[in-house]
């Protein structure tokens, strides 16, 4: 199965052509290679995609595929002379002998379709990179993200039917159903929270905005840690306020369940030293990513997180915060920057197929207020932010403002924008000695996230 040309793009037609065999002889060979994701735009052979495709449309459709039905549909869309005539399907049939190697030779198409895009994207780059004379910066990003796609198998940028969109509709269907509690995304770590937004899914741009001092960073960071214990993949926290060493400290007496102060004035007594090195054992299992550069641009993140996600896997990116973010190529006002920040994380959270969730200030419009609840017109810089986000999340403490308020010990998670369900609002616990929250015991009583 050796190519025919070495001036042609990578191939193998004897591969593509013991496949349709195999497909054609043995109906139950398909399941074998559905984890290869196979397209028919991945056939060398022009006619090979096209036999491939009606045999795939019979599959998805529940019906036999074999000689004579493969041969109907091809010449009732016009095009079975195209490939040849039945005798074609007959030939390819007469050439197997068993469907045994079907996966094989599905990974061998695969494989080389994919050497095709890349000998292709590096002609373009070349081709490209000669007379290029912009921002060189900008080119190696776009030769980036052009090879990362390659490397994202899973990942496609055409046009999906609606028959193939409802076809993995059923087949996730028809899977157990999921126990009580249950979600189908990354655990936010609180149960309250993950019964409103059913976990935090791929593609989705999520933020998390309040006024300074609610406890943006401390939910954030509770949210990493949740997504790193649950997943066992990465999680990248890129900050631009504090230092990665009092980001880890947080965390420490966070899973410690120790007063925060008591590890800055080492007061610490026997049992609180035994849940230190616990937690410090705990954590350390975590692939948790810290950033602290306040030079790092959307364009260092985009990189960054790719070759996390190519490596290792990627759960979750965290950003603190938007406002003080720095920008690759500066523009005419602020406004305008946060706005290709939000689209920018948007697209990557898209691309790279997690969660993001970004925080945010908000303006001193809620302060000022009566009802001292932030709203969703309150987004400081950007109406974007609002438009561009899947979740938009809303912290509110009452005795931030008010110390003598019946709700002291309460947040409330004000879920404004849901654009997979309900908005709406949930209370947990805010335990500020250990810079963390909590769901809300019966109670109650606090119970750790």
């Amino acid at each position: 199965m050796a190519q025919e040309n070495r001036n042609e793009l990578p191939h193998d037609i004897g591969a593509e052509k013991a496949l349709l065999g195999c497909l054609l002889i043995d109906n139950r060979s398909f399941d074998e290679i559905s984890d290869v994701n196979l397209d028919s735009s991945d056939f060398y052979h022009p006619q090979y995609g096209v036999i491939y495709q009606s045999i795939k449309d019979l599959f998805m459709e529940g019906m036999p595929f074999d000689i004579v039905t493969v041969a109907s549909k091809l010449n009732d869309h016009g095009k079975l002379e195209r490939i040849g005539g039945q005798t074609a399907l007959i030939t390819i049939c007469d050439e197997v002998g068993s469907a045994a190697n079907v996966e094989y030779y599905a990974q061998l198409i695969k494989q080389k379709s994919m050497l095709r895009e890349v000998v292709r994207t590096a002609t373009r780059v070349a081709s490209t990179g000669t007379n290029f004379s912009g921002d060189v910066s900008e080119f190696l990003q776009e030769v980036e993200a052009s090879f990362f796609k390659l490397t994202a198998q899973t990942k496609n940028n055409k046009m999906i039917p609606l028959k193939q969109a409802l076809f993995e509709n059923l087949a996730e269907l028809e899977k157990p159903a999921r126990a009580k509690g249950e979600i189908m995304g990354v655990s936010t770590g609180f149960q309250s929270i993950d019964r409103s937004l059913l976990g935090l899914q791929p593609g989705q741009l999520v933020l998390i905005a309040a006024r300074p001092g609610m406890g943006k960073t401390a939910l954030a960071l509770n949210w990493a840690v949740a997504a790193a214990k649950q997943t066992n993949m990465a999680v990248a926290v890129f900050s631009y306020e504090m230092m990665y060493a009092e980001l880890s400290m947080r965390l420490l007496a966070s899973e410690a369940c120790i007063d925060g102060r008591k590890l800055k004035t080492k007061e610490f007594n026997e049992l609180d030293l035994r849940s230190i090195a616990t937690a410090v054992q705990k954590l350390s299992n975590l692939k948790l990513y810290i950033n602290d550069s306040g030079s790092t641009n959307l364009m260092d993140i985009r990189s960054y997180c790719r070759k996390l996600k190519a490596e290792q896997g990627l759960a979750m990116i965290i950003v603190d915060y938007l406002q003080i973010m720095p920008m690759h190529v500066k523009k005419q006002n602020r406004e305008q920057e946060i706005a290709e920040l939000s689209r920018g994380f948007k697209m990557l959270a898209n691309e790279l197929e997690i969660p993001v969730v970004a925080l945010s200030q908000l303006n001193r419009t809620a302060a000022s207020r009566t009802d001292r609840r932030p709203q969703l017109q309150d987004l400081r810089e950007s109406g974007s932010l609002e438009q561009d986000a899947n979740i938009v999340c809303l912290i509110h403490r009452e005795e931030y403002y008010d110390a003598q308020t019946p709700k002291k010990g309460i947040a409330e998670i004000i879920i404004a924008k849901n654009r997979n369900g309900e908005p709406g609002t949930v209370e947990l616990s805010w335990i500020g000695s250990q810079t963390k929250f909590a769901d809300l015991a019966p109670q109650g009583k606090h119970e750790p996230s």
